[in-house]
C-alpha cells in the first residue's frame, strides 16, 4: 500500500526533544505514512539521533538555518503524498487521532484539518484546538492552557492549523504558493507563517476544519516549556519584551495584514487594530531593541505589498 501522508518535521539543536516525537511515529504501520526530517543546520546530533531512532526516514540537512517556513518548504517540495502532517519536533503524534482527521479530506473543499493538541500525556491541559482570529486578526490557538472540560467538543470550522501539528491537502498548499513559489512565507522565518498559510487558504475557498479527536501532545521546548504569555509586572514585562518570540510574532502579524487583509476587514478592525499597534509602539520605547521592528516592517513594506493577492483589495 501506498502511503497517504507524509509526516514531516524541521528542527535545529532538537537532539533533546525528538526521541519522544520519533518514538511515537515509529510505532505508525510503515504503510500508513512516509517521514522526512528536515534539519536546519544544527550543531548537535538531531541529523544522527533520527536516522538512528528512524533508518528509513528521509532526512535533508540544510547548510543554513533557514528557520521554520524555509525548511518545510524545502521538505514540501519533495512531497509525493496527497496529505501532509506538518508536526514540531517536540510534538508527539496521536496517530489514531490523525487517522480520524484523514476522513474530513473526503470533502474536496477541505484544505486543512487539525484536532485536540495538549500540553501534558494525561490529556488535561489544552495547547491548540485550531487557531482563531482576534479582533485585531491577530491569530491565537484556541483553548491555549485552558483544562479540557469539553468547551471545544464541537466541529468547527477555523482560522488555521497550528504549524505545531497541523494536518494539509497538498493540493491546496500548491494553489495557494505565492508568486516566488514559497507555500509557507519565507520572509517570516518563524511564528505566524501558519496564520499567514491559514488566511490564504481560505481567501481562496478552502475550508479548514477542526475535528475534537487527540491529535498530538506538544512540549514545547522552547521558552522553558511554556507558551508566550503576558504579565502587568515590570519584570515579567521587560523578559517578554526581550523574548525572540515577541519580535517575531508582533513584526509577522503586521506583515501577514499587509498581505492579506481587505479594506473592509480593515474598517471592521481598524479601532482594534491601531490599538494594539499603539500599545506596541509605546512597548518600544521601553525596550529600545523592539524598534527593529518597525525599521522591519517599514523596509520590507514594498515586498508584503507585491505579495498581496489583487483580488483582495476589492473583497469583503
Amino acid at each position: 500500500m501506498t502511503p497517504k501522508v507524509t509526516i514531516q518535521l524541521v528542527g535545529w539543536n532538537s537532539a533533546a526533544v525528538l526521541p519522544e516525537a520519533l518514538s511515537a511515529i515509529r510505532s505508525i504501520p510503515r504503510e500508513a505514512a512516509t517521514v522526512r526530517y528536515i534539519d536546519n543546520a544544527s550543531t548537535d546530533s538531531s541529523g544522527l539521533t533520527v536516522r538512528r531512532e528512524l533508518p528509513l526516514a528521509e532526512i535533508i540537512e540544510l547548510p543554513e538555518n533557514r528557520g521554520f517556513a524555509g525548511g518545510h518548504n524545502v521538505g514540501l517540495e519533495r512531497c509525493r503524498t496527497p496529505y501532509v502532517l506538518i508536526l514540531n519536533p517536540d510534538a508527539i503524534v496521536l496517530w489514531d487521532g490523525v487517522e480520524q482527521l484523514l476522513s474530513l479530506f473526503e470533502d474536496a473543499r477541505v484544505g486543512a484539518v487539525q484536532g485536540k493538541i495538549f500540553r501534558d500525556a494525561k490529556q488535561r491541559i489544552l495547547d491548540s484546538c485550531g487557531v482563531e482570529m482576534t479582533k485585531s486578526f491577530n491569530g491565537r490557538d484556541r483553548g491555549a492552557g485552558e483544562d479540557d472540560v469539553g468547551q471545544f467538543d464541537r466541529e468547527a470550522d477555523i482560522a488555521a492549523v497550528t504549524g505545531a501539528a497541523g494536518l494539509y491537502r497538498l493540493s491546496a498548499l500548491q494553489a495557494v504558493a505565492q508568486q516566488d513559489g514559497e507555500i509557507f512565507d519565507e520572509d517570516f522565518f518563524a511564528y505566524k507563517e501558519d496564520v499567514d498559510l491559514g488566511w490564504r487558504l481560505r481567501r481562496a475557498g478552502w475550508r479548514i476544519v477542526y475535528r475534537p479527536v487527540p491529535m498530538a501532545v506538544h512540549r514545547r521546548a522552547l521558552g522553558a516549556g511554556t507558551a508566550l504569555g503576558w504579565s502587568s509586572r515590570p519584570r515579567q514585562l521587560y523578559r517578554r519584551l526581550q523574548d525572540k518570540r515577541t519580535y517575531y510574532s508582533l513584526r509577522n502579524w503586521v506583515w501577514m495584514l499587509v498581505k492579506n487583509i481587505t479594506w473592509r476587514e480593515e474598517m471592521r478592525a481598524e479601532i482594534f487594530i491601531d490599538a494594539r499597534l499603539l500599545l506596541f509602539m509605546g512597548l518600544s520605547l521601553l525596550y529600545w531593541p523592539l524598534l527593529r521592528v518597525w525599521l522591519d516592517v517599514l523596509r520590507e513594506m514594498p515586498k508584503m505589498l507585491a505579495k498581496r493577492n489583487p483580488s483582495t483589495y476589492g473583497m469583503k
